[in-house]
């Protein structure tokens, strides 16, 4: 940087990296809001060769004047002069840089020269990205578990399976979207944050309201209610700084840098302190909006609580989607400045929850950001339980380690890959049967009295049901999914595949027995639980019992493939599963939020066993042959039929798996339809090719491209499971 007389001049140290520029480099932060727009390296003599090697004089810079066109962009702001630095990279060839002026000029962009220097600067590895150009039409892998694959079983899947359509642009997109790849954080993401987080008092009611109406969160409720008080009077303090809210912005992120450490000392009363007021970070934000978006989604668009105090209705959708990206930016935020604590593991957590209940589970954003919890989760040591935690945080990580492990052996099986998490690399111990008041107590005697109550593995021996139950049920029935997992992503490299297969189910049904009775579904009156209990236990409780049964019915198509005597107990498990999902047609007349969970719990856990029911029924049919004793002809029509009268008006539109639902459930109802048409031939003769089997169908039926995008069902029996293979699969509910 040189003076109008030729001569250099010092410039002064940056405010976040306190360096000066050598003017051999590019320079920092300081120097590019006087005017130079290169970037900053943070230190001021990088040596990239060996001492004694004489440095490389810098290429010479041209500066060039641009016209801007002459329309205008966004808010009508006219493209007027643009001034860029012209360089020359490694390989001699031009390379331009924005100026401040035209970066002014760029919405949501920095307005004050002295709030850019002031906003903390990412580690150069951080921001570096590069610009691809791959097909967004990509292939997926689904594995023998996933929930496609009993419709192929005798074919593996095509890398066609399941590809996906580009991300949807969206109404809000998200600001870090627009600005990845930049080296300095630029200001329109926090203020495009907080602007979400208006009005708070909408967002503090529907935080409150999640915790009240969900009966097993993966957070404990009264560390993140009692925040929100403190968040309000944050959020009005930013309201006030209508000059300049930078300054404030740039000092939330550096909060977020920082690590959280919680003394060992500390009382969950206090425990909002490290991330509030003078410490406030953008994680907390975002948890505060993810929360709310979740509790919003199982929420009827008509309840009371989408009304603001002024008579305003808020849009249901689209306040999800908004909190989606709003969040996502914090997260892109926390991850750039390398923020690793228990705040962000909840955050990408619950976000990831409300991705896949807002897109679909099938969407890979849920494999991703599965992904992205578990490293958080093991960056920050959760999975190792420390000795001098207090009693709140150890539960807190207990309880958010066992939520993430069970998550993950859920989509490792319906996508069928291989899991992320690992219980034998973890000394972190189940959460204790507890409520949460007993968690964030101070009184060391309503503690003591409490953990009285507990036997040895932790449960109440009083007979109540409380959140923490169903997370260490559900965690436990994981620990032996992760055994079945081995076999059945990897049972090549086992010696004896049926006896370990037998082991596991051994465990499994030992596992469940153990397990306290006033927990099991099986052993209640179907009425009694739903009277005495209410709808949103019973809901936690069938769900935990679909489970079981779903894995049982796993291990038993495991074991077909080993032999087929192995059928029998198959078609009866499937039956079991259908028969238990079909309670709730019954229950039609529950509230919106126990409806909203139907979706999940027929795309887990039933649409793979009706799907084995409908192909074997089809089979049967075709060869004239009988059924397995274990199930009865009559049993499955009637259950398929009801099953797929159920999902056309059980799953809302609104819900992320409403289409892949719809699609499986057009699949099973064609083959229904074949089975009931079907009308053996005239002469009565077994095995006279698959045409004379079908003649009584007639060509019409097979001509109806029942699914948008599909091919014409094919007229071969051999034909019928590739067709299957291909069939449309993608979630159009995508970002």
């Amino acid at each position: 940087m040189l003076r109008r007389n030729g001569k250099p001049r010092s410039c002064e140290p940056c405010r976040i990296s306190k360096i000066r520029c050598d003017h051999t480099t590019p320079t920092c932060e300081k120097c590019r809001t006087r005017g130079i727009t290169e970037q900053c390296f943070y230190h001021p003599n990088p040596m990239t060769k060996p001492p004694g090697v004489p440095r490389k004089k810098p290429e010479p810079r041209r500066r060039v004047i641009h016209r801007g066109h002459s329309e205008t962009r966004n808010h009508g702001t006219p493209n007027t002069l643009i001034l860029t630095s012209v360089f020359e990279d490694r390989n001699h060839h031009p390379v331009l840089s924005l100026s401040p002026t035209a970066l002014r000029n760029e919405p949501n962009s920095v307005h004050s020269s002295h709030a850019v220097s002031s906003w903390p600067t990412p580690p150069e590895s951080a921001t570096r990205t590069t610009q691809g150009t791959a097909d967004s039409a990509r292939s997926f892998y689904l594995g023998s578990t996933s929930y496609a694959s009993v419709f192929a079983e005798e074919q593996p899947l095509p890398d066609s399976m399941h590809e996906q359509p580009p991300e949807k642009i969206s109404a809000t997109p998200s600001v870090a979207s627009k600005l990845a790849g930049t080296r300095h954080c630029r200001m329109g993401i926090g203020a495009a944050v907080i602007s979400k987080l208006q009005p708070f008092s909408f967002l503090a009611r529907s935080v409150e309201m999640y915790f009240v109406t969900n009966k097993a969160p993966a957070l404990i409720g009264p560390l993140v209610t009692s925040a929100l008080p403190h968040v309000r009077k944050d959020l009005e303090q930013l309201a006030t700084m209508v000059d300049d809210p930078y300054l404030a912005y740039a000092e939330i992120t550096r909060n977020s840098a920082r690590p959280l450490k919680v003394p060992s000392n500390m009382s969950a009363s206090e425990f909002h302190t490290l991330f509030t007021g003078p410490n406030l970070r953008w994680e907390i934000l975002g948890l505060v909006m993810i929360v709310a978006a979740s509790n919003a989604q199982f929420t009827h668009p008509d309840d009371a609580l989408f009304t603001l105090d002024d008579g305003t209705r808020i849009n249901k959708e689209e306040f999800i989607e908004d909190m989606i990206h709003a969040s996502n930016d914090c997260i892109s935020l926390c991850q750039v400045h390398g923020a690793v604590n228990d705040i962000m593991v909840w955050l990408l957590y619950n976000n990831m929850l409300v991705v896949s209940n807002f897109y679909g589970d099938n969407y890979h954003g849920v494999w991703r950001r599965m992904g992205e919890t578990i490293s958080a989760l093991y960056a920050e040591g959760i999975h190792c339980e420390e000795n001098d935690e207090p009693l709140f945080l150890r539960e807190s990580r207990r309880r958010i380690y066992a939520a993430s492990y069970r998550s993950d052996k859920s989509l490792a099986t319906f996508f069928g890959r291989p899991p992320m998490m690992n219980w034998r690399y973890s000394d972190r111990e189940l959460p204790l049967d507890l409520d949460d008041g007993i968690v964030i107590s101070s009184d060391p005697e309503i503690v003591n009295d409490a953990l009285a109550k507990l036997d040895a593995d932790g449960w109440d021996t009083e007979g109540r049901i409380r959140p923490t139950s169903w997370i260490r049920m559900r965690t436990r029935m994981s620990i032996v999914k992760e055994r079945f997992l081995e076999l059945s992503l990897a049972g090549q490299k086992i010696g004896d595949v049926a006896s370990e297969i037998q082991a596991v189910h051994s465990e499994h049904r030992q596992c469940w027995e153990s397990l306290p009775t006033h927990l099991r579904y099986d052993l209640y009156n179907e009425e009694d639980v739903w009277t005495n209990l209410g709808p949103r236990i019973t809901l936690r409780m069938i769900g935990a019992y679909l489970e079981y049964l779903h894995m049982d019915f796993q291990i038993q198509r495991l074991l077909r493939r080993q032999t087929q005597t192995a059928l029998p107990a198959l078609l009866e498990i499937s039956m079991k599963l259908l028969s238990t999902v079909l309670v709730f047609n019954k229950r039609r007349n529950q509230e919106y939020n126990v409806q909203r969970h139907f979706a999940t719990l027929v795309l887990f856990y039933c649409l793979p066993s009706a799907g084995v029911l409908a192909l074997e029924l089809r089979r049967c049919t075709r060869q004239n042959v009988p059924l397995p004793s274990t199930v009865s002809r009559a049993d499955i029509i009637r259950n398929l039929s009801v099953l797929i009268s159920c999902i056309e008006w059980s799953i809302l539109p609104g819900d992320g798996n409403h289409k892949l639902c719809t699609e499986l459930n057009k699949m099973l109802a064609l083959v229904l339809d074949e089975v009931l048409n079907y009308q053996p031939p005239a002469n009565d003769i077994q095995g006279d090719g698959e045409e004379g089997a079908l003649a009584g169908l007639g060509p019409e039926f097979f001509d109806i491209p029942m699914i948008d995008g599909m091919e014409p069902i094919p007229m071969e029996s051999e034909a019928l499971l590739d067709w299957l293979d291909n069939a449309n699969w993608s979630n159009t509910y995508l970002f």
